[in-house]
């Protein structure tokens, strides 16, 4: 879990900070995070992926960490966030409907890899990299 919310029972939710869609979204879901229950945590800021998570995992989608091993993925992680953030709360029966998932995985899945061409940047230097991760393209010259 996220360094913030190690010692309190507040959820992590990783994304990919350098993606301006990304960044805009967690901003108005912070805001909307009345009682500060979620840890908001670009994944780029981290020394290493949280525990079952890999970089490409972190790279491919959004990921909510609820705690005890609980992680989350796209769809399914903005669906939990609906049960926790009071202002989300009405969305949450449709979002829990049986079948809905069947096309909100596909949906986000399709945005998150369109994701840098839907916000029409990468704002990369947008989040603080504590480290640079071989292989990850993101390797800063010497």
């Amino acid at each position: 879990m996220g360094k913030d919310a190690q010692h309190d029972d507040r959820w992590a939710f990783y994304y990919d900070g350098d993606c301006g869609l990304c960044a805009w979204v967690v901003r108005w879901l912070s805001r909307a995070d009345l009682f500060k229950r979620i840890a908001w945590v670009p994944y780029q800021t981290l020394e290493q992926p949280p525990h079952g998570l890999s970089w490409n995992d972190l790279d491919r989608a959004a990921y909510l960490d609820t705690g005890r091993g609980r992680l989350h993925e796209g769809f399914y992680g903005f669906r939990m966030l609906a049960l926790r953030i009071a202002p989300l709360l009405p969305l949450a029966p449709i979002l829990w409907f049986p079948g809905v998932s069947r096309l909100g995985v596909p949906v986000y899945r399709w945005v998150a890899r369109n994701r840098y061409r839907l916000s029409r940047c990468r704002i990369p230097g947008l989040t603080t990299r504590r480290s640079t991760r071989p292989g990850s393209g993101l390797e800063r010259d010497s």
